[in-house]
């Protein structure tokens, strides 16, 4: 069950243009498995009321520090871009089911975009990035400002950057480069993926198209994190739906319908 804590703000500094890095100093130890996330208040007033859903980054168990990247996109960020270290924050967590690692063998590739990345970088510093297994990396984003501790990524890891203007790596979207690898390599034997939902869906077609399983973490706003409100709906294949917070937010491919999904 996920935990209501009280906690305090080790650092909150900006990494990139309106790129946040947010270390929280917890107090006991947590599940933290790849793709599971925590509803932050970005006050601690009711003004915001609802919490704000975050993919951990990094946990340093001695110290008991878990990080968080996120974006400024609303008003709620912007005020949690202002908090400061000593500050006390509030979170519920860890939320959601996460990745399926049972499945992490053979060549993996990761898919990430833009700020999708923080859901994915605990496969980057695990045991499998040191070179015991085959790890491609393919990161998007806008321009290379949007880029932030690249330097940090294993060298194991076979990392190729792609921004839609071309400042960093190739031009163009992630999806394009995973089309273009599948032609070169052939195809990997596990996808593991976090970005936009126009970027999901491009992805979800190549890897039905060549037979790939794979896992997505299908982020959606959120009020509760924790099932009860039925406000973060997944269209599911087959008809119906599911609950990005409580059956994810990690998902196979097939688990959803990609033709009802929007963005």
């Amino acid at each position: 069950m996920p935990a209501l804590m009280k906690c305090k703000i080790a650092y909150n500094q900006k990494i990139a243009p309106g790129i946040y890095l947010l270390g929280v100093r917890t107090s006991g130890e947590l599940d933290y498995r790849p793709g599971r996330f925590f509803m932050l208040r970005a006050t601690e007033s009711l003004d915001p009321l609802l919490g704000r859903p975050l993919s951990w980054f990094r946990y340093f168990p001695k110290t008991r520090i878990i990080e968080f990247v996120y974006r400024v996109v609303g008003r709620g960020t912007e005020l949690l871009s202002r908090r400061c270290a000593g500050d006390e924050i509030t979170m519920i967590g860890p939320c959601g089911k996460g990745f399926d690692l049972r499945k992490a063998k053979g060549r993996m590739l990761l898919v990430a975009g833009g700020v999708g990345m923080p859901g994915l970088w605990s496969f980057c510093r695990r045991s499998w990035g040191s070179g015991k297994r085959d790890i491609t990396l393919v990161w998007g984003a806008k321009s290379k400002e949007q880029f932030f501790m690249v330097g940090e990524i294993p060298k194991g890891i076979k990392f190729l950057p792609v921004t839609e203007d071309g400042s960093k790596g190739k031009k163009g979207l992630a999806t394009d480069i995973v089309k273009v690898l599948i032609d070169q390599e052939g195809a990997p034997d596990i996808v593991y993926s976090c970005g936009p939902r126009a970027m999901l869906k491009e992805l979800a077609k190549i890897c039905a198209a060549h037979e790939i399983r794979g896992q997505v973490l299908y982020e959606e706003r959120m009020a509760c994190g924790v099932g009860a409100c039925l406000g973060c709906a997944v269209p599911a294949a087959g008809g119906g739906y599911l609950r990005a917070c409580h059956d994810g937010p990690a998902f196979w491919f097939e688990e959803i319908d990609w033709e009802r999904v929007q963005w």
